[in-house]
Formats: C-alpha cells, structure tokens, sequence
C-alpha cells in the first residue's frame, strides 16, 4: 500500500509533463503553420511584386527580383529544420527557435540552398547592364551546385557519368554550342570571339549535365518503388501478405501516395519535381534568348515567339523552376 502511495506522485508527475507537452507542440504546430504561409505569401507577394515592377523605369522597385529565390533557399533550409529537429523540447521559445532558425541540413538541402542563393545573387546582378557577365557566372555557379545536390547521395559518380553516357552529352553540348556560333551569335556579334565561344561551351554543358543529373536521380527513385513492389508482388504469399498489412499500418494518409495509390509516394513525386525544375529552368533561359532575338526583328515574330519571349512568361517559368528544384529536397528527408 506504502509502495503504491509513493508511486501515485511519480505517476502523476510524468502525466503532467506528458500533457504539457502535447499543449506546447500543438501550440508550436499552429505557430509552425503561420510562419509557412508567412513565408509562401511572402514569396508568392515578392514575385507579383517584381513582375509589376518590370513596367517601372526606376530600377529602385527592381531590386525586388531576387527575394522570391532567396525566400526559397531559406525555405529549403526550413524544411530540413522541421524534419530533423529534437521533438523532445518543451519550452516554446527553444522550440520556435529551433524551428525558425536553419539547423542540422542534409547535404543534399545544403546545395540546393547554396544554388538558390547563388541564383539570387545573379538575379540582382541581371537587372545592372553593367553586371550581366556577373550574373552569368552566378547563375554557372548555381547550375554546378545544383549538379553536386543531384549526385550528392550517389556512393559513385561512375553511376551518373558512365563513358556513353559522357559521349552523349558532349554530342549534346557541340551541337548546342554549333547552333548558338552560327546561327544566333551572329545575329548580335558580327564575328563571334573565341571567349564568347568557351564561355557558351561551359554554360551549355553545366546547364545540360544539371538537367540529365535530375533526371536520372528522379528515375532512380522510381525504378526502386517499382522493384519494392515487384519484389513484394513475387514473394511467398504469406510473406507478401504480412509485409502488405505492415506497410498499411505503418503508412500514414500523407504517404499513401498518388490518389491513394502507395506505389508513387510522395518521396518519389517530390524527387520527379527536381528534374522537372530543372528542365523547367533550362526552358526560361531558351525564353531570355528568344526575347533577345525578337528584339532584333521588332515586330517581325509571330505570336507564339512572342509569348515565349514575353519577360513576365520568362520569370514564371524561371521561378516554377526553382520552387520544383526547392520542392525535390523533401524526397530526401
């Protein structure tokens, strides 16, 4: 009886710090969720903010053009913070901080971030005439840090880059750079110097080898969904039953995947939306070369040329891009 009535306090004890807990985290929850759509609205706010500025000549309301992007490295760094944090923290302020304060990212979340910035880096240099080469290198620097979150969780790069592989996307690179020294170079540089030759070699390269490094970590993700499930679909009947029923009870309503499927989980979707970003953004520089070209022809170009090389189209198309490449970072939390 003595044994019990020493037992009860404890009991208790351990009760209130379990109720005290579960308040704080839901009270952190609610903040956690007003501080996303603080950041989305302000990335969403900042972009309708540059795309207006575009129509003023002060190039004052222009210097907004690269918060969208920058938001988004910190959002990345976030999303990282979120998902690796200590759910054993009780006191609210330890709590927020370590929620609004980047920590303990992933390689693969370092990069991203680090292009991102970089990224906003060349948007500033882009709207200054004067740093537009500064801007190109920022924007290379970026594509290359890109390249490095793509194969950061790769035990070998011989996995990426085997020697066909390699020969392909050279092929890829001297027929790009051929088209741009002679078709479209020529149309704003009478003889093409040789620097402006290298430069467009590395640039087309960097952006290309970024574009195949995505794609090949997406398809990665999904040919392993599909094998788990060819494996479980060929196992004995018994074994594929129990591992059937303990993924059922082990998956939550967010990870049964696409219309309820569990084969495409949101892992591998968010890993697709990498590649996709990536494309995504090789497409709004092919727009900034096409709105320079119609410059040349005035109003010589038909509709279609003219809505891809719309500037507003451009930058849309640009900054889907990034939040797709922003997006992929989840598929490896």
């Amino acid at each position: 009886m003595n044994i019990l009535s020493q037992e009860e306090p404890e009991i208790l004890k351990v009760e209130m710090i379990q109720q005290y807990h579960e308040h704080t985290n839901e009270e952190l929850n609610s903040h956690k969720d007003l501080w996303w759509k603080l950041m989305y609205t302000l990335f969403t706010l900042t972009a309708v903010g540059y795309l207006a500025a575009r129509r003023k000549q002060n190039l004052k309301f222009h210097l907004i053009k690269p918060f969208p992007v920058l938001i988004l490295g910190y959002v990345v760094l976030l999303w990282c913070s979120v998902n690796h944090g200590r759910a054993d923290i009780g006191d609210f302020v330890n709590s927020m901080y370590h929620f609004i304060v980047p920590h303990n990212p992933s390689s693969y979340a370092i990069y991203v971030s680090v292009g991102l910035f970089l990224s906003a880096i060349g948007d500033l240099c882009l709207i200054f005439d004067r740093y537009f080469v500064h801007g190109i290198l920022f924007f290379l620097t970026a594509h290359l840090s890109f390249i490095l979150a793509f194969t950061a969780e790769t035990e070998s790069l011989s996995n990426f880059f085997t020697p066909l592989i390699v020969v392909f996307l050279v092929t890829v690179n001297i027929f790009f750079v051929y088209v741009f020294v002679t078709k479209i170079t020529p149309l704003f540089i009478a003889n093409t110097p040789k620097a402006v030759i290298v430069a467009l070699f590395f640039y087309i390269a960097v952006i290309v080898t970024m574009c195949y490094t995505a794609s090949v970590k997406a398809l990665s993700n999904v040919l392993e969904t599909f094998e788990a499930w060819s494996l479980l679909d060929h196992a004995h009947p018994v074994a594929a039953a129990a591992a059937a029923t303990a993924t059922a009870t082990a998956s939550t309503v967010v990870e049964s995947g696409l219309f309820g499927s569990s084969m495409f989980k949101p892992s591998t979707l968010y890993a697709l939306c990498g590649a996709f970003g990536a494309v995504l953004f090789f497409l709004s520089d092919i727009m900034i070369l096409i709105r320079a070209i119609n410059g040349l022809k005035n109003n010589q170009v038909s509709t279609i040329r003219r809505l891809l090389g719309s500037g507003d189209l451009g930058m849309i198309t640009y900054w889907l891009g990034q939040f797709c490449i922003a997006l992929s970072v989840t598929s490896s939390l």
